[in-house]
Formats: structure tokens, C-alpha cells, sequence
């Protein structure tokens, strides 16, 4: 399988934003080797597929109602740059990789699990009262808050949505 890149130019039925070659060097750069390439495609796919669900929050517009993917969009402007209409933002091949790499890890993008960093402590206290404290050991980010970072620079009010309202 091999995947069809999104340049910024609209280019018919592609399927991803980064390349393999793109992941499995951003793969290696944060010390995880991906070795099977039709997994990489897999995981590529997916990710980008869960970027473009996400479409009606992302910034911007897009440029062509019968574009395959999300970007490349007019209006668009991330951490205070205007990106061109036939661009595709780093933070989107970014956001994609690290998706992938989730996907790597096992992690279900629709579902995400705990994060790993956030570990839980329990105290007891003698008699009948238990206490849970969700706190982490350590102030690393998780490889998934990454990407969820990332996914957030590309979205409207980063990610959340607001409802106006009216007085009457």
C-alpha cells in the first residue's frame, strides 16, 4: 500500500499529508523505530482520517468543496501565521505523525485511554474511608497529550466549541 500525499494542491484521492520516509524520520528523532511499512502506511491513513473528521472545528475553510482531505484551507492562520491556500501546514503533518505514532502504541484515537503520565495513587485511611488522588509521578507529557496538543493548534478555540448565546 502505498500512500497518496496531499501537497497543498489538491491532488486527487490522496489519502496523507507526511510521507512514510517523513514519519519513520520524525519516528527515529523521538527514539521510536517504525519497521513495518505497511504499517506506517496504515497508521498515516488513519491518522489523517482522524484529522479530517475533526473538519468542522478545524480553522479556516476549504479551498475546493471536492478536495479529497481537510487542507489545505483558505483563512487559515495558526499561532498567528497565515498559511497559504496552497499549503499544508507543519503543524498538520506534525499533528499527523504523532497521531500515528499513538496509533503505534496501541492507542485508539476515537477512545483514548488514560494517559500513561497521569499515574493513580490510592491512600488508605484506617476505618471505612478510602481516598484516590488521580495525580502523576512525574511532569513528563505523554507521547498522546503530544499529538493532542498539536491536533489542538489546527482547531477553533482548540478544539472546544461555544454556544451563543442570546438574551430575549
Amino acid at each position: 500500500m502505498a500512500v497518496i500525499i496531499e501537497t497543498g494542491a489538491q491532488v486527487t484521492d490522496s489519502d496523507s499529508y507526511s510521507t512514510r520516509a517523513e514519519y519513520i524520520a520524525y519516528a527515529a528523532s523521538i527514539g521510536t523505530t517504525i519497521a513495518d511499512t505497511v504499517a506506517a502506511d496504515e497508521q498515516l491513513i488513519a491518522a489523517a482520517i482522524f484529522i479530517d473528521s475533526k473538519e468542522a472545528q478545524l480553522k479556516g475553510c476549504r479551498v475546493d468543496r471536492d478536495q479529497s482531505m481537510a487542507f489545505p484551507r483558505n483563512g487559515l492562520v495558526i499561532e498567528g501565521f497565515s498559511w497559504l491556500s496552497t499549503e499544508i501546514p507543519r503543524q498538520v503533518l506534525l499533528a499527523q505523525m504523532a497521531l500515528a505514532l499513538d496509533l503505534n502504541a496501541g492507542e485508539d484515537l476515537y477512545n483514548l485511554s488514560q494517559s500513561a503520565s497521569a499515574g493513580v495513587k490510592k491512600e488508605r485511611v484506617e476505618g471505612a474511608v478510602s481516598v484516590e488522588y488521580a495525580v502523576s509521578d512525574s511532569m513528563k507529557l505523554s507521547r498522546r497529550s503530544r499529538s493532542q496538543a498539536l491536533l489542538a493548534s489546527l482547531m477553533t478555540s482548540g478544539g472546544l466549541f461555544t454556544v451563543p448565546l442570546t438574551m430575549g
